[in-house]
Protein backbone atom coordinates (compact mmCIF):
# COMPACT_ATOMS: atom_id res chain seq x y z
CA UNK A 1 0.00 0.00 0.00
CA UNK A 2 2.84 2.70 0.43
CA UNK A 3 4.64 1.46 -2.07
CA UNK A 4 1.34 2.27 -4.32
CA UNK A 5 0.78 5.84 -2.42
CA UNK A 6 4.25 7.05 -3.28
CA UNK A 7 4.32 6.21 -6.63
CA UNK A 8 1.04 7.95 -6.91
CA UNK A 9 2.23 10.88 -5.20
CA UNK A 10 5.72 10.94 -7.53
CA UNK A 11 3.54 10.77 -10.92
CA UNK A 12 2.43 14.65 -10.87
CA UNK A 13 6.11 15.93 -9.95
CA UNK A 14 7.39 14.21 -12.84
CA UNK A 15 4.66 15.24 -15.34
CA UNK A 16 4.72 18.72 -13.57
CA UNK A 17 8.73 18.51 -14.76
CA UNK A 18 8.38 17.31 -18.09
CA UNK A 19 6.40 19.87 -18.98
CA UNK A 20 8.58 22.42 -17.76
CA UNK A 21 11.72 21.36 -19.48
CA UNK A 22 9.54 21.14 -22.40
CA UNK A 23 8.51 24.64 -22.11
CA UNK A 24 11.98 25.73 -21.74
CA UNK A 25 13.11 24.30 -24.49
CA UNK A 26 10.63 25.89 -26.52
CA UNK A 27 10.95 29.02 -25.02
CA UNK A 28 14.72 28.79 -25.28
CA UNK A 29 14.52 28.03 -29.13
CA UNK A 30 12.25 31.16 -29.55
CA UNK A 31 14.27 33.09 -27.60
CA UNK A 32 17.35 31.85 -29.51
CA UNK A 33 15.93 32.64 -33.27
CA UNK A 34 15.20 36.40 -32.22
CA UNK A 35 18.45 37.03 -30.89
CA UNK A 36 19.85 35.25 -33.96
CA UNK A 37 18.04 37.62 -36.15
CA UNK A 38 18.76 40.43 -34.04
CA UNK A 39 22.46 39.71 -34.47
CA UNK A 40 21.85 39.39 -38.04
CA UNK A 41 20.19 42.95 -38.40
CA UNK A 42 22.86 44.62 -36.19
CA UNK A 43 26.18 43.20 -37.18
CA UNK A 44 27.59 39.78 -39.48
CA UNK A 45 27.61 36.48 -36.99
CA UNK A 46 28.42 33.13 -37.27
CA UNK A 47 24.65 32.11 -36.22
CA UNK A 48 23.01 33.17 -39.04
CA UNK A 49 20.63 30.43 -41.01
CA UNK A 50 22.55 28.31 -43.31
CA UNK A 51 20.97 29.14 -47.11
CA UNK A 52 20.56 25.15 -48.93
CA UNK A 53 22.39 23.57 -46.28
CA UNK A 54 21.77 19.60 -45.75
CA UNK A 55 18.80 18.96 -43.32
CA UNK A 56 20.93 17.50 -40.52
CA UNK A 57 22.64 20.14 -40.84
CA UNK A 58 20.17 22.91 -40.56
CA UNK A 59 18.21 20.70 -37.86
CA UNK A 60 21.80 20.53 -35.61
CA UNK A 61 22.97 24.34 -36.21
CA UNK A 62 19.63 25.80 -35.38
CA UNK A 63 18.55 23.37 -32.70
CA UNK A 64 21.50 24.14 -30.71
CA UNK A 65 21.79 28.10 -30.83
CA UNK A 66 24.69 29.46 -29.20
CA UNK A 67 25.53 26.66 -27.75
CA UNK A 68 27.00 25.34 -30.68
CA UNK A 69 29.56 27.82 -30.28
CA UNK A 70 30.98 25.91 -27.09
CA UNK A 71 30.85 22.60 -28.67
CA UNK A 72 32.54 23.12 -31.99
CA UNK A 73 35.79 25.05 -29.63
CA UNK A 74 35.88 21.73 -27.71
CA UNK A 75 35.73 19.44 -30.70
CA UNK A 76 38.24 22.10 -32.37
CA UNK A 77 40.80 21.83 -29.38
CA UNK A 78 40.83 17.97 -29.44
CA UNK A 79 41.15 18.46 -33.18
CA UNK A 80 44.37 20.13 -32.76
CA UNK A 81 45.38 18.07 -29.98
CA UNK A 82 45.07 15.21 -32.91
CA UNK A 83 46.85 17.14 -35.38
CA UNK A 84 49.87 17.49 -33.00
CA UNK A 85 49.72 13.35 -32.96
CA UNK A 86 49.58 13.56 -36.73
CA UNK A 87 46.55 11.28 -36.40
CA UNK A 88 44.95 13.07 -39.15
CA UNK A 89 41.87 10.74 -39.98
CA UNK A 90 40.80 11.39 -36.45
CA UNK A 91 41.75 15.07 -37.00
CA UNK A 92 39.38 14.72 -40.45
CA UNK A 93 36.25 13.78 -38.40
CA UNK A 94 36.29 16.13 -35.57
CA UNK A 95 37.01 18.88 -38.08
CA UNK A 96 33.90 17.55 -40.02
CA UNK A 97 31.67 18.08 -37.00
CA UNK A 98 33.40 21.43 -36.32
CA UNK A 99 32.38 22.50 -39.84
CA UNK A 100 29.12 21.09 -39.55
CA UNK A 101 28.41 22.97 -35.97
CA UNK A 102 29.82 26.37 -37.49
CA UNK A 103 30.30 26.48 -41.41
CA UNK A 104 30.74 29.66 -41.59
CA UNK A 105 34.18 29.33 -39.78
CA UNK A 106 36.48 29.76 -42.74
CA UNK A 107 39.73 28.04 -40.90
CA UNK A 108 37.52 25.25 -40.37
CA UNK A 109 37.65 24.72 -44.11
CA UNK A 110 40.93 25.48 -44.45
CA UNK A 111 42.69 23.14 -42.05
CA UNK A 112 40.49 20.63 -43.26
CA UNK A 113 41.89 20.53 -47.11
CA UNK A 114 45.29 21.45 -45.94
CA UNK A 115 45.12 18.05 -43.92
CA UNK A 116 43.58 16.40 -47.33
CA UNK A 117 46.21 18.45 -49.87
CA UNK A 118 48.90 18.19 -47.47
CA UNK A 119 49.18 15.72 -44.76
CA UNK A 120 47.11 12.59 -45.80
CA UNK A 121 48.25 12.64 -49.16
CA UNK A 122 51.82 12.30 -48.19
CA UNK A 123 50.95 9.36 -45.96
CA UNK A 124 49.85 7.08 -48.62
CA UNK A 125 52.69 4.87 -49.85
CA UNK A 126 53.72 4.89 -53.38
CA UNK A 127 56.48 3.26 -55.33
CA UNK A 128 58.35 5.65 -57.43
CA UNK A 129 59.93 3.14 -59.83
CA UNK A 130 56.06 2.11 -60.89
CA UNK A 131 54.06 5.06 -59.93
CA UNK A 132 51.83 2.71 -57.50
CA UNK A 133 50.35 4.81 -55.00
CA UNK A 134 50.12 7.62 -56.97
CA UNK A 135 46.46 7.41 -57.56
CA UNK A 136 45.74 7.33 -54.12
CA UNK A 137 47.85 10.89 -53.26
CA UNK A 138 45.50 12.45 -56.23
CA UNK A 139 42.41 11.44 -54.18
CA UNK A 140 43.43 13.39 -51.15
CA UNK A 141 44.62 16.38 -53.15
CA UNK A 142 41.46 16.77 -55.54
CA UNK A 143 39.13 15.89 -52.39
CA UNK A 144 40.96 19.04 -50.69
CA UNK A 145 40.57 21.02 -53.63
CA UNK A 146 36.54 19.74 -53.90
CA UNK A 147 36.38 20.77 -50.29
CA UNK A 148 37.02 24.24 -50.59
CA UNK A 149 35.72 24.54 -53.96
CA UNK A 150 32.38 23.21 -53.40
CA UNK A 151 31.66 23.63 -50.04
CA UNK A 152 33.95 26.16 -48.02
CA UNK A 153 32.73 28.57 -50.84
CA UNK A 154 29.09 28.02 -50.97
CA UNK A 155 29.05 28.68 -47.22
CA UNK A 156 31.46 31.57 -47.24
CA UNK A 157 31.18 33.28 -50.41
CA UNK A 158 32.78 36.29 -49.81
CA UNK A 159 35.99 34.85 -47.20
CA UNK A 160 39.34 36.20 -48.90
CA UNK A 161 40.75 33.10 -47.25
CA UNK A 162 38.95 30.00 -48.66
CA UNK A 163 39.51 31.27 -52.07
CA UNK A 164 43.52 32.03 -50.97
CA UNK A 165 43.63 28.46 -49.74
CA UNK A 166 42.36 26.97 -52.81
CA UNK A 167 44.22 29.22 -55.25
CA UNK A 168 47.34 28.02 -52.91
CA UNK A 169 46.35 24.39 -53.77
CA UNK A 170 46.36 24.79 -57.43
CA UNK A 171 50.09 27.06 -57.43
CA UNK A 172 51.98 25.12 -54.61
CA UNK A 173 50.60 21.19 -53.75
CA UNK A 174 49.64 20.63 -58.31
CA UNK A 175 52.01 23.23 -60.11
CA UNK A 176 55.40 22.97 -58.05
CA UNK A 177 57.51 20.14 -57.17
CA UNK A 178 57.78 19.38 -53.91
CA UNK A 179 55.81 16.28 -54.07
CA UNK A 180 57.15 12.99 -55.65
CA UNK A 181 54.05 12.73 -57.79
CA UNK A 182 53.42 16.37 -58.80
CA UNK A 183 54.03 14.60 -62.33
CA UNK A 184 50.79 12.96 -61.88
CA UNK A 185 48.86 15.73 -60.55
CA UNK A 186 49.84 17.60 -63.36
CA UNK A 187 48.89 14.96 -65.84
CA UNK A 188 45.32 14.38 -64.13
CA UNK A 189 44.83 18.13 -64.31
CA UNK A 190 45.88 18.30 -68.13
CA UNK A 191 43.50 15.11 -68.41
CA UNK A 192 40.64 16.67 -66.86
CA UNK A 193 40.56 19.70 -68.32
CA UNK A 194 41.35 18.70 -71.76
CA UNK A 195 38.18 16.69 -71.79
CA UNK A 196 35.65 19.10 -70.17
CA UNK A 197 37.01 22.13 -72.06
CA UNK A 198 37.51 20.21 -75.55
CA UNK A 199 36.32 17.60 -77.19
CA UNK A 200 39.26 15.24 -76.43
CA UNK A 201 42.71 15.78 -75.59
CA UNK A 202 43.95 16.12 -79.17
CA UNK A 203 41.40 19.11 -79.83
CA UNK A 204 43.13 20.71 -76.54
CA UNK A 205 46.88 20.38 -77.39
CA UNK A 206 46.09 21.67 -81.26
CA UNK A 207 44.00 24.55 -79.50
CA UNK A 208 47.60 25.18 -77.14
CA UNK A 209 45.50 25.00 -73.85
CA UNK A 210 43.04 28.10 -75.01
CA UNK A 211 39.20 27.09 -74.92
CA UNK A 212 36.54 28.52 -77.75
CA UNK A 213 35.30 30.72 -74.59
CA UNK A 214 32.60 31.83 -77.22
CA UNK A 215 31.21 28.28 -77.63
CA UNK A 216 31.26 27.65 -73.39
CA UNK A 217 29.00 30.56 -72.99
CA UNK A 218 26.67 29.71 -75.86
CA UNK A 219 26.52 25.75 -76.74
CA UNK A 220 25.65 24.66 -80.64
CA UNK A 221 24.97 21.19 -79.80
CA UNK A 222 24.31 18.64 -76.90
CA UNK A 223 27.65 17.63 -76.62
CA UNK A 224 28.78 20.87 -75.62
CA UNK A 225 26.43 22.11 -73.86
CA UNK A 226 26.82 18.76 -71.26
CA UNK A 227 30.41 19.27 -70.89
CA UNK A 228 29.15 22.91 -70.25
CA UNK A 229 27.07 21.74 -67.08
CA UNK A 230 29.84 19.64 -65.58
CA UNK A 231 32.26 22.79 -66.08
CA UNK A 232 29.74 24.29 -63.96
CA UNK A 233 28.06 22.04 -61.78
CA UNK A 234 31.30 19.66 -61.03
CA UNK A 235 34.54 22.06 -61.32
CA UNK A 236 32.41 25.23 -60.35
CA UNK A 237 34.00 26.88 -63.05
CA UNK A 238 31.89 30.10 -65.03
CA UNK A 239 32.60 30.15 -68.63
CA UNK A 240 31.95 34.11 -68.87
CA UNK A 241 34.75 34.67 -65.68
CA UNK A 242 37.38 32.13 -67.31
CA UNK A 243 36.86 34.69 -70.48
CA UNK A 244 37.18 37.90 -68.66
CA UNK A 245 40.36 36.44 -66.84
CA UNK A 246 41.36 34.78 -70.59
CA UNK A 247 40.68 38.19 -72.11
CA UNK A 248 42.77 40.59 -69.08
CA UNK A 249 45.70 38.47 -68.42
CA UNK A 250 45.65 36.31 -71.51
CA UNK A 251 45.32 38.67 -74.54
CA UNK A 252 48.60 39.52 -76.28
CA UNK A 253 48.83 42.11 -79.08
CA UNK A 254 52.10 41.25 -81.28
CA UNK A 255 53.85 43.88 -82.59
CA UNK A 256 52.70 42.89 -86.31
CA UNK A 257 49.45 43.72 -84.98
CA UNK A 258 48.40 39.67 -84.50
CA UNK A 259 46.60 38.54 -81.41
CA UNK A 260 47.32 35.80 -79.35
CA UNK A 261 46.21 33.97 -76.22
CA UNK A 262 49.23 33.04 -73.76
CA UNK A 263 47.13 31.64 -71.04
CA UNK A 264 47.29 27.59 -70.85
CA UNK A 265 43.92 26.65 -69.26
CA UNK A 266 45.18 23.12 -68.83
CA UNK A 267 47.84 24.17 -66.49
CA UNK A 268 47.42 24.62 -62.59
CA UNK A 269 49.20 28.17 -62.55
CA UNK A 270 46.14 29.17 -64.41
CA UNK A 271 43.22 27.87 -62.25
CA UNK A 272 45.35 29.47 -59.12
CA UNK A 273 45.19 32.85 -60.96
CA UNK A 274 41.32 32.19 -61.84
CA UNK A 275 40.26 31.38 -58.01
CA UNK A 276 42.69 34.23 -56.80
CA UNK A 277 40.61 37.35 -59.34
CA UNK A 278 37.58 35.71 -58.83
CA UNK A 279 37.93 36.03 -54.42
CA UNK A 280 39.42 39.32 -55.15
CA UNK A 281 36.07 39.84 -57.35
CA UNK A 282 33.50 38.97 -54.56
CA UNK A 283 35.92 39.37 -51.50
CA UNK A 284 36.75 43.17 -51.93
CA UNK A 285 33.65 44.55 -50.41
CA UNK A 286 35.08 43.18 -47.08
CA UNK A 287 37.60 45.69 -45.81
CA UNK A 288 38.22 44.03 -42.99
CA UNK A 289 39.80 41.01 -44.55
CA UNK A 290 42.80 43.15 -45.37
CA UNK A 291 45.65 40.80 -44.81
CA UNK A 292 43.67 38.10 -46.52
CA UNK A 293 43.00 40.57 -49.41
CA UNK A 294 46.80 41.09 -49.47
CA UNK A 295 47.12 37.41 -50.04
CA UNK A 296 45.00 37.25 -52.75
CA UNK A 297 46.59 40.38 -54.69
CA UNK A 298 50.00 38.27 -54.40
CA UNK A 299 48.15 34.93 -55.37
CA UNK A 300 47.30 37.01 -58.72
CA UNK A 301 50.70 38.27 -59.53
CA UNK A 302 52.42 35.16 -58.19
CA UNK A 303 50.13 32.92 -60.64
CA UNK A 304 51.08 35.30 -63.33
CA UNK A 305 55.05 35.19 -62.96
CA UNK A 306 54.69 31.36 -62.37
CA UNK A 307 52.65 30.77 -65.56
CA UNK A 308 55.30 33.42 -67.39
CA UNK A 309 58.05 31.35 -65.71
CA UNK A 310 56.89 27.57 -66.77
CA UNK A 311 53.84 28.45 -68.37
CA UNK A 312 55.09 26.55 -72.03
CA UNK A 313 54.25 22.98 -72.67
CA UNK A 314 57.29 21.88 -74.92
CA UNK A 315 58.73 18.71 -76.03
CA UNK A 316 62.49 18.11 -76.18
CA UNK A 317 62.22 18.14 -80.34
CA UNK A 318 60.61 21.44 -79.84
CA UNK A 319 57.35 20.18 -80.73
CA UNK A 320 53.80 20.51 -78.83
CA UNK A 321 54.20 17.98 -76.48
CA UNK A 322 51.21 15.05 -77.17
CA UNK A 323 49.08 14.45 -74.61
CA UNK A 324 50.17 10.64 -74.17
CA UNK A 325 53.53 11.94 -73.56
CA UNK A 326 53.23 14.58 -71.12
CA UNK A 327 53.80 12.59 -68.36
CA UNK A 328 56.59 10.26 -69.68
CA UNK A 329 58.71 13.89 -70.49
CA UNK A 330 60.64 15.33 -68.23
CA UNK A 331 61.40 18.41 -70.19
CA UNK A 332 58.00 19.81 -70.36
CA UNK A 333 58.11 23.20 -69.45
CA UNK A 334 59.81 26.47 -70.49
CA UNK A 335 59.62 29.75 -69.73
CA UNK A 336 56.19 31.47 -71.62
CA UNK A 337 57.85 34.93 -73.15
CA UNK A 338 54.30 35.73 -74.39
CA UNK A 339 53.12 36.35 -71.14
CA UNK A 340 55.70 39.04 -70.59
CA UNK A 341 53.77 42.00 -70.78
CA UNK A 342 50.56 40.94 -69.22
CA UNK A 343 52.24 39.35 -66.12
CA UNK A 344 54.56 43.28 -65.83
CA UNK A 345 50.92 44.89 -65.63
CA UNK A 346 49.54 42.20 -62.99
CA UNK A 347 52.64 43.47 -60.75
CA UNK A 348 51.83 47.19 -61.25
CA UNK A 349 47.32 46.67 -61.27
CA UNK A 350 48.05 44.41 -57.86
CA UNK A 351 50.26 47.21 -55.97
CA UNK A 352 47.89 50.24 -57.41
CA UNK A 353 45.01 48.13 -56.26
CA UNK A 354 46.56 47.86 -52.76
CA UNK A 355 47.62 51.33 -52.60
CA UNK A 356 43.92 52.97 -54.15
CA UNK A 357 41.98 51.06 -51.67
CA UNK A 358 43.44 50.10 -48.54
CA UNK A 359 46.18 53.17 -48.60
CA UNK A 360 48.60 49.64 -48.34
CA UNK A 361 52.40 49.99 -48.30
CA UNK A 362 53.82 48.54 -51.09
CA UNK A 363 57.23 49.95 -50.98
CA UNK A 364 58.49 46.71 -49.53
CA UNK A 365 56.89 42.98 -50.27
CA UNK A 366 54.85 44.71 -53.71
CA UNK A 367 58.01 46.07 -55.37
CA UNK A 368 60.56 43.49 -53.92
CA UNK A 369 58.43 41.08 -55.62
CA UNK A 370 57.89 43.18 -58.73
CA UNK A 371 61.93 43.80 -59.23
CA UNK A 372 62.32 40.11 -58.91
CA UNK A 373 60.16 39.55 -61.77
CA UNK A 374 61.89 42.11 -63.85
CA UNK A 375 65.59 40.42 -63.18
CA UNK A 376 64.09 37.18 -64.37
CA UNK A 377 62.47 38.81 -67.71
CA UNK A 378 65.45 40.02 -67.88
CA UNK A 379 67.53 36.43 -67.71
CA UNK A 380 64.81 35.14 -69.83
CA UNK A 381 65.05 36.97 -72.71
CA UNK A 382 69.05 37.13 -72.62
CA UNK A 383 69.23 32.83 -72.72
CA UNK A 384 66.39 33.04 -75.42
CA UNK A 385 67.88 34.85 -77.98
CA UNK A 386 66.00 37.85 -77.04
CA UNK A 387 68.97 40.25 -76.34
CA UNK A 388 67.21 43.69 -77.66
CA UNK A 389 64.06 42.71 -75.56
CA UNK A 390 66.48 42.00 -72.08
CA UNK A 391 68.27 45.66 -72.47
CA UNK A 392 64.94 46.90 -72.92
CA UNK A 393 63.74 45.49 -69.99
CA UNK A 394 66.71 45.74 -68.08
CA UNK A 395 66.58 49.82 -68.55
CA UNK A 396 62.65 49.79 -67.18
CA UNK A 397 64.05 48.05 -64.00
CA UNK A 398 66.57 50.59 -63.63
CA UNK A 399 63.84 53.28 -64.43
CA UNK A 400 61.64 51.93 -61.81
CA UNK A 401 64.17 51.08 -59.24
CA UNK A 402 66.89 52.99 -59.37
CA UNK A 403 68.72 52.37 -55.82
CA UNK A 404 67.30 48.88 -55.45
CA UNK A 405 69.00 47.96 -58.67
CA UNK A 406 72.18 49.55 -58.58
CA UNK A 407 73.63 46.72 -55.63
CA UNK A 408 73.55 43.86 -58.53
CA UNK A 409 76.30 42.61 -59.79
CA UNK A 410 77.20 44.74 -63.76
CA UNK A 411 76.22 48.18 -62.55
CA UNK A 412 79.08 50.91 -63.03
CA UNK A 413 78.83 53.43 -60.99
CA UNK A 414 81.09 55.81 -63.24
CA UNK A 415 79.03 55.30 -66.52
CA UNK A 416 75.52 55.27 -65.06
CA UNK A 417 75.41 51.89 -67.21
CA UNK A 418 74.74 48.09 -66.87
CA UNK A 419 77.03 45.23 -68.15
CA UNK A 420 74.21 42.72 -69.61
CA UNK A 421 76.42 39.74 -69.55
CA UNK A 422 77.82 40.33 -65.76
CA UNK A 423 74.23 40.89 -64.90
CA UNK A 424 72.79 37.80 -65.51
CA UNK A 425 76.01 35.21 -65.57
CA UNK A 426 76.13 36.63 -61.80
CA UNK A 427 72.30 35.50 -61.25
CA UNK A 428 73.06 32.23 -62.93
CA UNK A 429 75.25 31.59 -59.88
CA UNK A 430 72.30 31.83 -57.67
CA UNK A 431 70.00 29.78 -60.16
CA UNK A 432 72.76 27.00 -59.66
CA UNK A 433 72.82 27.12 -55.78
CA UNK A 434 69.47 27.45 -55.16
CA UNK A 435 67.07 27.04 -58.25
CA UNK A 436 64.65 23.98 -58.33
CA UNK A 437 64.43 21.27 -61.93
CA UNK A 438 62.25 24.04 -63.38
CA UNK A 439 64.29 26.84 -63.32
CA UNK A 440 67.15 25.01 -63.72
CA UNK A 441 66.00 23.11 -66.95
CA UNK A 442 64.83 26.08 -68.36
CA UNK A 443 68.82 27.56 -68.30
CA UNK A 444 69.83 24.56 -69.07
CA UNK A 445 67.88 25.02 -72.28
CA UNK A 446 68.52 29.01 -72.27
CA UNK A 447 72.41 28.02 -72.34
CA UNK A 448 72.01 25.62 -74.81
CA UNK A 449 70.42 27.88 -77.72
CA UNK A 450 72.70 30.08 -76.48
CA UNK A 451 75.96 27.37 -77.12
CA UNK A 452 74.16 27.27 -80.78
CA UNK A 453 73.53 30.58 -81.20
CA UNK A 454 77.43 31.30 -81.04
CA UNK A 455 78.30 28.03 -82.81
CA UNK A 456 76.15 29.35 -85.75
CA UNK A 457 77.71 32.53 -86.07
CA UNK A 458 81.45 31.26 -86.07
CA UNK A 459 81.94 32.28 -82.26
CA UNK A 460 83.71 28.99 -81.25
CA UNK A 461 85.35 30.61 -78.17
CA UNK A 462 81.73 31.78 -77.01
CA UNK A 463 79.65 28.47 -78.15
CA UNK A 464 82.25 26.99 -75.60
CA UNK A 465 82.07 28.95 -72.82
CA UNK A 466 78.30 28.28 -72.77
CA UNK A 467 78.39 24.76 -73.16
CA UNK A 468 81.00 24.54 -70.39
CA UNK A 469 78.29 26.20 -68.43
CA UNK A 470 75.29 23.99 -69.23
CA UNK A 471 77.62 20.72 -68.28
CA UNK A 472 78.40 22.27 -64.97
CA UNK A 473 75.46 23.49 -64.37
CA UNK A 474 73.74 20.09 -64.68
CA UNK A 475 76.39 18.40 -62.81
CA UNK A 476 75.99 20.57 -60.03
CA UNK A 477 72.12 20.34 -59.60
CA UNK A 478 72.62 16.51 -59.94
CA UNK A 479 75.16 16.55 -57.63
CA UNK A 480 72.66 18.56 -54.96
CA UNK A 481 69.79 16.36 -55.58
CA UNK A 482 71.57 13.07 -55.41
CA UNK A 483 69.82 11.40 -52.60
CA UNK A 484 66.23 13.00 -53.45
CA UNK A 485 63.04 10.80 -55.06
CA UNK A 486 64.44 10.52 -58.50
CA UNK A 487 60.75 11.11 -60.22
CA UNK A 488 60.64 14.31 -58.14
CA UNK A 489 63.36 16.58 -59.21
CA UNK A 490 65.48 14.41 -61.27
CA UNK A 491 67.56 15.87 -64.66
CA UNK A 492 67.53 13.56 -67.64
CA UNK A 493 70.76 13.14 -69.06
CA UNK A 494 72.90 15.82 -70.19
CA UNK A 495 73.45 14.58 -73.75
CA UNK A 496 69.09 14.14 -74.09
CA UNK A 497 69.60 17.56 -73.17
CA UNK A 498 71.81 18.64 -75.98
CA UNK A 499 70.46 16.45 -78.45
CA UNK A 500 66.75 17.73 -77.58
CA UNK A 501 67.49 20.89 -77.80
CA UNK A 502 69.42 20.76 -81.23
CA UNK A 503 66.52 19.35 -82.55
CA UNK A 504 64.27 22.67 -80.88
CA UNK A 505 67.08 25.13 -82.47
CA UNK A 506 66.83 23.66 -85.91
CA UNK A 507 62.93 23.53 -85.92
CA UNK A 508 62.54 27.03 -84.20
CA UNK A 509 65.38 29.55 -84.69
CA UNK A 510 65.52 32.03 -87.31
CA UNK A 511 66.14 29.95 -91.06
CA UNK A 512 69.06 31.97 -92.00
CA UNK A 513 70.55 30.80 -88.71
CA UNK A 514 69.58 27.65 -88.74
CA UNK A 515 71.24 27.36 -92.06
CA UNK A 516 74.52 28.98 -90.87
CA UNK A 517 74.24 26.12 -87.78
CA UNK A 518 73.48 23.38 -90.67
CA UNK A 519 76.60 24.29 -92.35
CA UNK A 520 79.31 24.14 -89.52
CA UNK A 521 77.52 20.78 -87.93
CA UNK A 522 77.79 19.14 -91.15
CA UNK A 523 74.27 18.63 -91.40
CA UNK A 524 71.68 18.17 -94.38
CA UNK A 525 69.08 20.31 -95.22
CA UNK A 526 66.33 18.58 -93.83
CA UNK A 527 68.20 16.64 -91.42
CA UNK A 528 67.08 16.03 -87.88
CA UNK A 529 69.24 14.19 -84.65
CA UNK A 530 67.35 11.20 -83.53
CA UNK A 531 64.60 12.02 -80.80
CA UNK A 532 65.82 11.68 -77.15
CA UNK A 533 64.38 8.92 -75.15
CA UNK A 534 63.66 9.50 -71.38
CA UNK A 535 65.68 6.69 -69.72
CA UNK A 536 64.23 5.25 -66.30
CA UNK A 537 60.88 3.41 -65.25
CA UNK A 538 58.44 5.85 -65.18
CA UNK A 539 54.41 5.63 -64.17
CA UNK A 540 52.07 4.90 -66.17
CA UNK A 541 48.49 7.51 -65.49
CA UNK A 542 46.20 4.88 -66.67
CA UNK A 543 46.56 2.52 -64.63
Amino acid sequence: MSEQRAATMDTPPKIVLITVIVVCLVGLFIAQSRLNNQRGELSPTYLEPLQDAPPMLALTTQALGGFRGLISSYLWLRANEMQLQKKYQEQMQLSEWVAQLQPHVSTVWQNRAWNMAYNISVTQPVDHKTGAGYDVRWKYVSEGVSLLRDQGIKYNPHEPLIYHELAWIFQHKIGHNMDDAHRFYKLRWLQAMSNVLWENELAANNARGVPNFDELINPTNPEIAARVQRLREFYKLDPREMKAVNEKYGRVEKEDGSVVYALDWRKPETHSLYWAVVGLKRCRHNPSKENDLRKLERIVYQSMMYSFDRGKLNTPSGREIPPDQYFNNRLTVVPNLDLTQKTNEAYIEMTALAQKERDANTSGTYEMAHMNFLRRVVEWNYYYNREADAVAWLKKALDMYPEKMKFFTGYNRETDTYDLDKFVLNRLEDGTNRGGIDKTLAILIGLMIRHYTHLALGEEEQAVKYFEMAEDLHQRFTDRFATAAENRVSLPPFEAVRHSRLRAFLLEEDPVLVARLRTVLGLKEDELPEEPTVEGPQPNPNE
